[in-house]
């Protein structure tokens, strides 16, 4: 028997749910996909999720990288830096959730059920039924006193305060690698120092040895040279070990492991003021610690504003239609239905007014904990400043003493050949000779780690020798 034929609106609505439920089906299809590939074990991670190799970070045998390539390779490799990105990423799929509040929800549902039922008390008779069904349910919140508002301020203040986060975690970076640098550049140059020492060291035991020979000094003197050289080599061990150590430090905050041996280019860091109130001044512009602070006090006040708005009723918007048949053939008898509804929580124990109140402490500690970053900011602003103008003092008073040790050196030398000087004033003067030079060392390496501590702390990710970048 031929099925009758609908009329054109009941055809209309029969294949305009068959299209929301194969929409539903579809929906995330992507995703899921997406999810999966990214859960497989052949999966290859991106840069951030394994440790790159160093021909994938540019790094040749012997090549020679500035300070500034060194930073811009950290800020592509290096793991937290990646991690804070997709922390950004989270925030904005947060604040993309909270903006969806504000828009519909639609909902569908297929349903099929058969039952048995005996149909006559005195004798055996069974009805076989059965029941197919489908629905499309719409909902749509029109008002709720600002809540979905509230959620929405408090996304987006968390999406900037944690890219001001991702700000503080690249200065953090190059930081590090300019920290790693200057130790590295400093551990060389005390082992060139000691290297210099040693070789002198050696030829005075060398003259010893031969004066010995002849006669011209003491078997005290031969000895006392050797324990002179051998100390210097053992100096010498120390600072080489000190090297090591420094290029395993900044191979780290490079984001590698193990890499060709590569040379050190020269750079010239940004310098700063010494005043640490303009300091301080700069930094409250400038300084993502602070500024990922002050969007945390604004969450805490939507936070707030969301608790208030929970006292008030929510207002919605409901529309729904379905349909349903005893067989899987048309025709089907279809509903449309709608309203409006208004819901408001008349008690809960006391739990709203205890939400606003935890809102209020809330609040009020992420203004104290700004204050208190403010405070430690200004604090380790001084510190770095007066650092740095002591360092720069201290550099040029070791120049001074290292041009006159030298000098001394010199003299005694030419004395203690002529034998008017004893091995212990040559002794003497080559030690105080190289504790100069490594006192010069030290107060210049000092200095230029100063700078990039108050780098560091205003936020500045300009490269070295530029201009600090501007809010």
């Amino acid at each position: 028997m031929p099925l009758p034929s609908l009329p054109p609106r009941l055809r209309l609505l029969n294949l305009l749910l068959l299209f929301l439920l194969l929409l539903a089906l579809a929906t995330g299809c992507a995703t899921v996909r997406e999810a999966r590939q990214l859960q497989r074990e052949d999966h290859a991670p991106p840069p951030g999720e394994r440790t790159v190799t160093a021909e994938e970070a540019g790094i040749t045998q012997g090549r020679i990288l500035t300070l500034t390539q060194l930073e811009q390779i950290a800020l592509r490799y290096q793991p937290s830096l990646y991690q804070m990105r997709l922390e950004v990423e989270k925030a904005r799929l947060s604040l993309a959730n909270a903006r969806a509040g504000s828009l519909p929800s639609l909902s569908s549902s297929l349903s099929h059920s058969r039952s048995t039922q005996n149909t006559d008390p005195h004798r055996e008779s069974t009805r076989n039924r059965g029941n197919y069904s489908g629905g499309v349910n719409l909902s749509l919140t029109l008002y709720d006193f600002g809540r979905t508002a509230a959620e929405v301020r408090q996304a987006q203040d968390s999406l900037s305060a944690a890219r001001k986060t991702l700000e503080e975690q690249e200065a953090d970076t190059l930081y590090q690698v300019r920290q790693n640098y200057f130790q590295l550049c400093r551990a060389m140059e005390l082992h060139a120092v000691a290297q210099e020492a040693v070789d002198q060291y050696r030829d005075h035991w060398e003259q010893m040895k031969t004066k010995r020979s002849v006669g011209s000094s003491t078997e005290y003197d031969v000895l006392k040279a050797e324990v002179d050289y051998q100390q210097a080599r053992l100096k010498e061990i120390t600072t080489a070990n000190d090297v090591a150590l420094g290029w395993a430090d900044l191979n780290r905050s490079l984001g590698l492991t193990q890499v060709p041996e590569y040379q050190l280019g020269e750079c010239q860091l940004q310098e700063y003021p010494q005043d640490p109130r303009e300091l301080m001044e700069t930094a409250r512009t400038t300084s993502p610690s602070l500024a990922a602070l002050r969007y945390r006090v604004q969450v805490a006040s939507g936070a707030l504003d969301e608790a208030i708005a929970d006292l008030y009723p929510n207002l919605s918007l409901s529309l729904g239609g379905s349909v349903s048949g005893r067989n899987p053939g048309l025709p089907w008898l279809w509903n449309l239905n709608g309203g409006l509804s208004l819901g408001q929580t008349l008690f809960q124990g006391g739990r709203l007014t205890n939400a606003i109140r935890q809102a209020m402490l809330s609040l009020q500690i992420a203004r104290s904990s700004y204050a208190d970053g403010e405070q430690s900011l200004f604090r380790s602003l001084t510190s770095a400043a007066l650092t740095a103008s002591r360092a720069r003092l201290s550099q040029e008073v070791a120049d001074l003493a290292a041009q006159a040790a030298q000098r001394n050196l010199e003299i005694v030398n030419e004395k203690f050949r002529n034998g008017k000087a004893t091995s212990v004033d040559r002794t003497d003067a080559q030690v105080s000779y190289s504790s100069a030079k490594a006192e010069a060392v030290n107060a210049r390496f000092d200095y230029l780690e100063a700078q990039a501590a108050i780098a560091n702390l205003l936020g500045d990710t300009s490269q070295p020798g530029q201009a600090p970048s501007t809010p």
